[in-house]
Formats: structure tokens, sequence, C-alpha cells
């Protein structure tokens, strides 16, 4: 169990009243049937919407641990964000068998993004993503697919494949990665024939950022810092992005002209 590893972080008491503040819904797109929660803004007016995306370690239909799990999820649903920053959140859940990189996932999660955004009447030009782990390699898909549809992403503790590496350059974004990540490693990988098989956050970053017109940013943790001073599994680094508020105030300056 994930939950068994050493250093592996739980949530905090005040993310179950935060949960309970997410309403339940399923998404249909052809033979998927996508749970998700929403919380929408109580304020009038047209507000963001920020998608989450979690990691493999919460996959399931309970329509519950992709909230439960961990905090990270519901960051922006603290009152003292949304006194700041009102906006709606998303986040859905994908079963086992399935992946957020999938390339039906891919399609059947843009959908649903673009169906919520019109259901909630957010901002279509503040429409933020983020994610750890499978979530942020769900985002690479997602922005590869669809570079000209989200504000900003913070993806964290991610990688990708090789392919169509210059269409992410064209969303800002502000990844997160441990050096000794031994889940998601944050460096490169190759297989046969010098094809790529795995670029992490490591790698990814410095190559977007020399693609002009970029905005990268890229918070690196090093070897050891994870566990030696905040007691974490040096995969855990979501925990800490979602109490980067500098990172997370960039996030919500960006809008898609």
């Amino acid at each position: 169990m994930w939950t068994d590893i050493a250093g592996w972080d739980k949530p905090g008491e005040e993310n179950a009243e935060r949960v309970s503040l997410f309403q339940r819904g399923a998404y249909q797109s052809g033979k998927i049937s996508l749970p998700y929660r929403f919380y929408q803004c109580g304020e009038e007016g047209t507000f963001p919407l920020v998608v989450f995306l979690h990691g493999a370690d919460v996959v399931g239909t309970d329509n519950e641990s992709q909230l439960s799990g961990h905090d990270v999820g519901t960051v922006f649903a603290a009152c003292d964000w949304q006194e700041k920053h009102p906006c709606h959140i998303a986040a859905p859940q994908y079963y086992l068998g399935m992946h957020w990189a999938n390339p039906v996932m891919t399609e059947c999660l843009q959908s649903f993004v673009e169906w919520i955004a019109e259901y909630l009447k957010a901002d279509k030009g503040r429409i933020y993503i983020y994610g750890y782990s499978a979530g942020a390699i769900g985002i690479f898909s997602l922005l590869k697919k669809y570079p000209d549809y989200y504000a900003a992403a913070v993806p964290i503790c991610g990688a990708t494949g090789g392919t169509d590496i210059e269409a992410l350059a064209k969303t800002p974004m502000w990844l997160f990665h441990a050096v000794d990540d031994p889940v998601v490693p944050a460096g490169e990988m190759k297989m046969g024939f010098g094809k790529y098989r795995h670029i992490g956050s490591h790698v990814l970053a410095e190559q977007l950022k020399m693609i002009e017109g970029s905005e990268i940013y890229y918070t690196e943790y090093p070897k050891g810092e994870m566990m030696e001073k905040y007691g974490l599994h040096p995969h855990c680094s979501w925990v800490l992005m979602g109490q980067d508020e500098e990172a997370k105030e960039w996030m919500f300056s960006k809008r898609r002209k």
C-alpha cells in the first residue's frame, strides 16, 4: 500500500471539511463514465476554473479518494485562498485499467473540462490545471493535444515521452520534482535505438526553457532534502507545491489571450 511507504504524506484534519464542500457528479463520454467532484464558488460573477488530476495511488470509482487521499487536491478550496482568489475547482477520477495519458481518456478529459467550464460559467481565459505523478503525466498529454486552451499548468513529479515537446512550450508551466524521486525519476531514460521513453521534469524544464517564447519555471528538491528536511518520501513533492504561495499566485496571474 502507498500509505505504508515511509514518509508518505497523510491528509490533515482540515482536509475532510474541505472535501465536504465538493459536490458529486459523473460525466459520460462514449463508454467512459468519469466520476468527478466540483467546488462551485459561491460568489456572483465569472471566476477561474482549476482542474486537479490525481495520481495512481487513488485510482478508483469511489469519487472520494482523489480529494481525501492528500491535501493537495483541496488547497484552492481553503477559506483564505477563496477570500483572495474565488474560483471553481473540478477533480475527476479515473478507474483501474485506465490512465490520464490514454488517448481516449485525454479526449474525454478535455471534453469534460470544456463542459464543466460552460456549466459553471467559468472565465474561459483563466482555466488552470495541476496534478501530481500520473496526473502530471496526464497534463503533459493534454497540453500536447490542446496547447492553446489552458492559461497555466503546474505538473508535479511527472514525466512525458519525447514527441511533441514543442507543443508544451505554448502553455506557461511551473514544474515540481525531487531529484531523488524513485517512483517517477526527474531525469531522462531511453529505450532502444535512442528513442525517448521517459523525460522527467528536470530534463523537460531544460528543454522547454530553450524554446523561444516559453514561460517555464522549475522547482527541484535536492537529493535527501525531502526526507531530511520535511520527513517526506521524495515522491511527495505535491505536499510542498501545495504550500508554495509563490507558485500558486503565479498560476492565478496567468490569462489565456
